[in-house]
């Protein structure tokens, strides 16, 4: 939760008030701290800490009466341009991020001491211009492969030993081929991102019960926290509805324990494993991944592969089938997708180059 800080009246010009450090820890108490995962926290923090430690060094000493856009335009040249250590500057996504931490700091801080800042000295700086990300979208023939390597992953993840087990089918210890296959359909149903899906609750999922949910002709997914502090609601398809109700039948009642809230667990005697059971995001990119290799490896076509598939190629999907409706807004593909900037909403949408080329073979 929010620190209850006691608000003051600010108005009074007061020395002791006059100093970035002072406000960017009421900044972080106020507004971030409890609102964000503690890693966000601590970024943020430090992106604030780097343009403070560079004014004091430019200055000798940090009022907030005393920034102007000159040294927020000096702050980031510096980092871009003359690192702290090893050879090479700031990736300029990693500027930009500096950039937009320092903006929504001082916009607050504008409005709880203006009589301190009377200007904005972020506004009118423009953004690094990045390459636009390669739209990462399967085609249809991608999709209906994988979805039959989904529908077959036990067999990827039955022992090898068969003679000492004397022709019996048995699973790998750690193997959970249904959660796995839930995962796929999951994220490519809703395009969730890897973190809002490792941190659903299964009482997020509506409903809940895997009988009811084979038999619903409607599901969803409710109250995702997505960037920006936004919330919203996704709705499951028939494959994700069925492949979430086997695996909360037969798999995750293995990995459950008493304090366990979240719908994907980690299988009962990993290696690192949470101690409520959690998935790592990273754990994510590892299934994504072997299920990408066993696709590629049934097919010889080059064109139909898909590694490495990442999480991310079945958000560009969801996109993309998405924005094929004829009656699907673009205020439907921001809610949907939880993402308000239209750059990257339209290399989202964009279709894979494959399906490009044959529009154009149709002309």
């Amino acid at each position: 939760m929010r620190q209850n800080t006691t608000r003051k009246n600010f108005s009074v010009y007061d020395p002791e008030e006059d100093r970035l450090t002072l406000w960017k820890e009421r900044y972080m108490g106020m507004e971030i701290s409890g609102d964000r995962k503690r890693d966000v926290e601590k970024k943020i923090d430090l992106q604030l800490s780097r343009f403070i430690d560079f004014f004091r060094e430019r200055y000798g000493y940090e009022k907030v009466t005393a920034v102007v856009k000159r040294d927020v335009t000096a702050w980031l040249e510096q980092l871009y341009n003359s690192p702290e250590k090893g050879g090479k500057g700031y990736a300029p996504a990693t500027v930009n991020n500096h950039q937009a931490a320092l903006s929504r700091f001082m916009k607050w801080l504008r409005v709880r001491a203006p009589h301190l800042l009377s200007e904005d000295p972020t506004k009118g700086i423009r953004e690094i211009m990045l390459p636009d990300p390669k739209p990462r979208t399967l085609t249809s023939e991608q999709i209906l492969t994988l979805k039959n390597i989904c529908d077959r992953l036990e067999r990827f993840h039955l022992k090898k030993d068969r003679r000492r087990m004397k022709g019996k089918m048995e699973l790998k210890t750690h193997a959970r081929p249904q959660r796995d296959r839930a995962i796929v359909y999951v994220l490519l149903s809703t395009g969730l991102r890897r973190e809002e899906l490792v941190n659903l609750n299964l009482d997020q999922v509506e409903p809940s019960d895997p009988v009811q949910l084979r038999a619903a002709r409607s599901a969803k997914i409710v109250r995702i926290r997505g960037k920006g502090k936004t919330e919203g609601t996704e709705y499951l398809s028939a494959d994700a509805r069925a492949a979430l109700a086997d695996y909360l039948e037969f798999e995750r009642y293995m990995d459950h324990a008493e304090e366990t809230l979240a719908l994907f667990l980690s299988a009962k005697g990993t290696p690192a494993r949470k101690a409520d059971g959690q998935l790592y995001p990273r754990s994510i990119n590892r299934i994504l991944e072997q299920i990408g290799k066993w696709h590629d490896a049934e097919l010889k076509d080059p064109e139909r592969h898909i590694s490495p598939l990442q999480p991310h190629n079945l958000r560009h999907t969801f996109a993309n089938e998405l924005a094929k409706h004829p009656d699907v807004t673009e205020q439907d593909l921001e809610r949907l997708l939880r993402h308000r900037n239209k750059r990257y909403l339209s290399i989202y949408t964009r279709p894979p180059e494959a399906t490009s080329a044959g529009f154009i073979e149709k002309l």
